[in-house]
């Protein structure tokens, strides 16, 4: 496979990935807004929101944050196709990248983008979409996750499937760690270092964020605590969303694309994410706290850098002519 395409084929499952996730957190912060009476919720529910998105927070308007002001923001995350993070400017993005393997793609996964494509542009010049925007997100968020589904049962699972599979966990593994930190920040302890329970209801919209409050309950207390929530999202290894899960699997795939490719650039990278998974497998909920809650998310996030760079670096940015060297 071409380094280019390969590139874009990582780079469709990231954004389609990311897609998921801002509109996951978007429905949740949307509807929480219906319960939460108290002006001091909203407005650490609006950081922690903005913050889990990694985007500026909103502006402050006589000590609390404008509501306003945060809706719009809302909705420039929903279709302001100029920001990578908004929904519209990842499947924009995905969508792009696709057209470059438009032969590698089946019928099927292509046309389904352009349907969602399409579709999101349609909603945007809805008048009153926000009146339907439950609506709007469950479909949006059913379309998306149709892709996986797609990709999985239409695609050969070649060295292009491994690639788009990659770029998705990888991409999750990082939403989660971003979630968990907004969750620590704004909803946490001494800035969460301790991992005491302040709201449960917000540990509810976590686990909701992440789709995982119904398996959350089969494990735990239905009343979300703080250090449960963290070893639940951080270190079960039967969670698709977990961020032990997904290492897991991205360690496995990452190994699968060295054996297919046949490169000998591929040892830095299979060390970082070797490494990574070992230090999820053999970590308990007991060593978070002590290393500090928010100190063992981030090493998590600048592994996942580390990761990406060895990536870049073994299958999409070196020379020809090292290549034939």
């Amino acid at each position: 496979m071409l380094s280019r395409s390969a590139d874009s084929m990582y780079w469709i499952g990231r954004y389609m990935e990311r897609a998921e996730n801002t509109i996951r957190l978007l429905r949740v912060r949307l509807n929480f807004m219906v319960g939460q009476a108290a002006q001091h919720g909203n407005d650490r529910g609006w950081q922690q929101f903005f913050s889990a998105l990694r985007q500026p927070p909103p502006a402050m308007k006589n000590g609390v944050v404008d509501s306003q002001v945060a809706l719009q923001m809302a909705h420039d995350l929903t279709f302001n196709a100029d920001n990578q993070t908004s929904i519209s400017g990842c499947i924009n993005l995905a969508r792009s990248n696709a057209r470059t393997v438009r032969s590698q793609l089946s019928s099927q996964l292509w046309e389904h983008m352009n349907r969602l494509y399409l579709r999101l542009h349609a909603w945007q010049g809805h008048q009153n979409w926000h009146e339907e925007r439950d609506n709007f997100f469950r479909e949006l968020e059913s379309s998306v996750s149709l892709f996986q589904g797609l990709a999985l049962s239409s695609l050969l699972h070649d060295e292009g499937w491994l690639f788009i599979q990659i770029g998705g966990h990888l991409e999750r593994i990082l939403s989660v760690c971003s979630l968990l930190q907004a969750h620590f920040q704004h909803f946490g302890v001494d800035g969460g270092e301790r991992l005491e329970t302040v709201d449960p209801l917000n540990g509810i919209g976590v686990l909701r964020a992440c789709n995982s409050f119904e398996s959350y309950c089969r494990v735990y207390d239905p009343r979300p605590e703080t250090r449960q929530v963290t070893s639940f999202l951080l270190l079960n290894p039967f969670l698709p969303n977990s961020a032990r899960f997904n290492i897991d699997q991205m360690a496995d795939l990452l190994r699968q694309v060295a054996g297919a490719t046949e490169t000998r650039r591929s040892g830095d990278l299979n060390r970082l994410s070797g490494k990574l998974q070992a230090h999820l497998e053999y970590s308990q909920i007991d060593d978070v706290i002590e290393i500090g809650a928010n100190t063992f998310v981030t090493d998590i996030m600048e592994s996942c850098d580390q990761i990406h760079s060895a990536l870049q670096d073994a299958y999409f940015n070196y020379d020809i002519e090292e290549a034939f060297a």
